[in-house]
């Protein structure tokens, strides 16, 4: 937008309007004067700045005056890696609004760090970060205005640090992984404020949002016995939704698995995009060539095969995530996430329990998962799908017995009877056993000679899985 500005002559014309109350003669003459789309539509939303006169990108942000603003204190600050400085002052030049930036945050800028998780790449902590991030530019008092309240109102602001392994030598295909939590607004993906460095390791880590419930994994694990079947549609709604913003952007998330889905307040959001490889590896580099990352029981049987990782894949994961939050267990957690699990995979076979889902639902989660990606539902059709049932199910309780009523019914009588006796089921936690070697950290997946994906043929009545798994 940079390269488009209103004219000395144009502000003149139009200083005194007031954008929200135009009247007829006035609308015409904007859009007669003002021809470059955007510029006329951030003006009709947000109207002048006071002090450029340029249209604001939003009620509170100026892109232009924020830049400058920006700019100045390039020379104040540096991460000692001019890769990450270019991409933070890239960030802090295009921001539309504050959601778009990121900070170089000085690691003393933290307190009471502490560990929370190890992961496949990476290692994440909480800490308190003093400051609280870049809301908007304060023109009285010539500062940024900074802002503790995220989900909710903190005296003392709570993040994630998440060390990324051997980052001393980040890579610029890497670091556009990271940009992209800047190029997607949604209540559903994570946000990610900045970046700092561990002064102890050298390691770059990234700033997020903190989700005090933890993971899904996590928080399935300590609630699922009393989560209700319209939360679950909530929570894959949610997820279905910063799933379809992703893809909206041309992207694809790569290693989309319940532990990076977070749960935060009512939110349940989306982390890690496309944040699955040691943060080293140069796509050229001819070791890594063709090789998958990720977690297995979430990876589609044609990237398993060796095939690119594609929004259809995302959408397998979806369907297994789906899965896991109806039943309440990891995928596979009772056997070992190896090669035979791989082939078993592109057989056909898929996560199997007992736990009763709603037709409907389950008739979605095998869509999803199916072994042609073109069968398989686009993001936005699924949250479509989903936030209809969620609606039915929550809010027209009171309006007859709908389809999606009468399946949940029906299921909760049946899970009544089976969670009784089932020793996962009992208590106010999920009890249950994992495999050693079942594994839900991203890693190298490097299997060869696997099977054509195809369905398994099941002649059974439909039940909650497409087939029987076999780790014989």
């Amino acid at each position: 937008m940079e390269e488009f500005k209103l004219s000395n002559d144009v502000i003149e014309q139009i200083k005194d309007f007031y954008y929200r109350n135009l009247t007829d003669e006035q609308e015409l003459l904007i859009d007669k004067l003002i021809l470059n789309e955007e510029l006329k539509e951030c003006y009709k939303e947000n109207g002048l700045c006071k002090d450029c006169k340029q249209p604001k990108t939003r009620y509170d942000w100026c892109r232009s005056c924020n830049a400058k603003h920006f700019q100045q204190n390039f020379k104040n600050w540096t991460s000692g890696n001019d890769e990450v400085d270019k991409l933070i002052q890239k960030t802090q030049l295009k921001a539309k609004e504050f959601k778009e930036i990121l900070e170089w945050i000085e690691y003393d800028r933290f307190e009471n760090v502490e560990y929370l998780a190890k992961g496949g790449f990476g290692i994440i902590y909480k800490a308190i970060w003093k400051d609280g991030y870049i809301r908007r530019w304060d023109s009285e008092n010539n500062q940024w205005e900074r802002s503790k309240n995220w989900v909710e109102e903190y005296e003392k602001f709570p993040v994630a640090l998440k060390c990324l392994h051997n980052s001393q030598d980040i890579t610029s295909e890497f670091l556009r992984e990271i940009e992209s939590h800047t190029t997607i607004i949604s209540n559903s993906v994570t946000k990610c404020f900045g970046i700092t460095k561990d002064p102890e390791s050298n390691n770059f880590m990234m700033v997020i949002e903190y989700a005090k419930e933890g993971s899904l994994r996590q928080y399935l694990n300590n609630s699922f016995n009393s989560i209700k079947w319209e939360n679950k549609f909530d929570y894959l709604k949610d997820i279905a939704s910063g799933l379809n913003s992703i893809h909206k952007k041309g992207l694809i998330h790569h290693d989309f698995h319940c532990g990076n889905m977070l749960k935060a307040g009512y939110w349940t959001i989306i982390t890690d995009l496309g944040l699955c490889q040691p943060a080293n590896v140069k796509s050229s580099q001819n070791e890594y060539e063709k090789k998958i990352y990720g977690v297995l029981p979430y990876v589609a049987p044609e990237v398993l095969r060796g095939g690119e990782y594609t929004q259809a894949s995302d959408i397998y994961a979806f369907g297994i995530i789906a899965y896991e939050v109806c039943t309440g267990l990891p995928p596979y957690h009772d056997i070992a996430h190896d090669k035979i699990l791989a082939i078993s995979i592109c057989r056909g076979n898929r996560p199997k329990s007992n736990y009763k889902i709603p037709q409907l639902i389950l008739d979605i989660i095998k869509q999803c998962w199916d072994a042609d990606p073109l069968k398989r539902p686009k993001a936005n059709e699924l949250h479509n799908s989903l936030y209809n049932l969620y609606d039915e199910l929550r809010y027209l309780r009171n309006n007859g017995d709908s389809e999606i009523k009468k399946q949940v019914k029906e299921a909760e009588k049946i899970n009544e009877k089976f969670t009784s006796t089932s020793l996962p089921y009992n208590g106010t936690t999920l009890l249950y056993t994992t495999n050693p070697q079942a594994i839900y950290t991203s890693r190298l997946l490097n299997f060869k000679n696997l099977p054509e994906p195809k369905n398994a043929t099941d002649n059974k009545d439909d039940d909650n899985s497409f087939g029987e798994y076999s780790g014989n």
